[in-house]
């Protein structure tokens, strides 16, 4: 369909998503500071338009497109897949809310930043 977002999509574009998830993984492994890990959970866990929404709502999409297919149905094998997919879906959206978890984190970094200051102040 031209015009549309996912005309000239590839696989390569997936493949480079993945490869930019291992290396967020990377990242994450070197233990850098919290507050310059935020700002790359934040897109990832978005409750809107976060990675692991988008993720649940591809697997969704995977789930019913072979479910359409009615030259696939009725196989023992077929039903295992789909329930696995829609399973894999669930389970993800289940974590909507992590971005709300982001939220307390920052809250806790801004406290213990400003706790220094504040025990500075109060001994002066």
């Amino acid at each position: 369909m031209p015009g549309s977002d996912y005309a000239d999509l590839t696989p390569e574009d997936v493949q480079e998503a993945t490869r930019t998830l291992v290396r967020l993984t990377r990242y994450i492994r070197s233990n850098p500071d919290a507050n310059d890990l935020l700002p790359y959970l934040v897109p990832l866990v978005d409750k809107y338009d976060g990675a692991v929404v988008r993720l649940s709502q591809t697997l969704a999409e995977v789930n019913s497109y072979f479910y359409g297919k009615p030259e696939l149905a009725g196989g023992d094998e077929l039903d295992y897949f789909w329930g696995v997919y829609s399973d894999a879906s669930e389970f993800l959206l289940k974590y909507n809310e992590l971005d709300w978890q982001l939220n307390a984190v920052h809250s806790e970094l801004e406290r213990l930043a400003a706790a220094p200051s504040q025990q500075a102040g109060s001994t002066a």
